[in-house]
């Protein structure tokens, strides 16, 4: 496997996690208001949230695996090396997501859909970061 191959695939599994970070600090946020300043509460459900962001990570995998590999490639192909490219495909990635999960739209009704998409371009972005060597920044461009 070529290391730029490698970095791609870790590029991805950073983006999966850095997604996963976003919807567990909204969640972690909610239950810090929830808990009305009840410490001993605060940390049972903060304790209960790490396997939740481990699921999340695995799901985030599955979910984004063959949108990522199309974004990726496509990426290839248009020589794109910006942050806004991955950002915004990222984005799109976790619309198509929380689409499949919720087809129903009420899930963009209450306001979850546009937390996908923010969470999807912190992806891209991660992914970018991690990967931006590869993409001809490590040579002057």
């Amino acid at each position: 496997m070529s290391s730029s191959c490698c970095r791609a695939f870790g590029g991805w599994l950073a983006g999966c996690g850095a997604a996963t970070a976003v919807l567990a600090s909204v969640v972690q946020t909610v239950l810090m208001i929830g808990s009305g300043g009840d410490i001993a509460r605060l940390a049972g459900t903060t304790i209960a949230l790490v396997p939740l962001s481990f699921l999340t990570f695995i799901t985030m995998c599955f979910l984004t695996a063959i949108p990522a590999l199309i974004v990726i490639w496509l990426a290839e192909q248009l020589h794109a090396q910006s942050v806004v490219f991955f950002g915004c495909a990222g984005a799109a990635v976790g619309a198509l997501c929380i689409s499949l999960l919720a087809p129903s739209g009420a899930i963009w009704m209450a306001g979850l859909g546009e937390l996908f998409v923010v969470a999807g371009f912190v992806a891209g972005a991660t992914y970018w970061a991690v990967t931006r060597e590869d993409l001809g920044y490590s040579h002057g461009r």
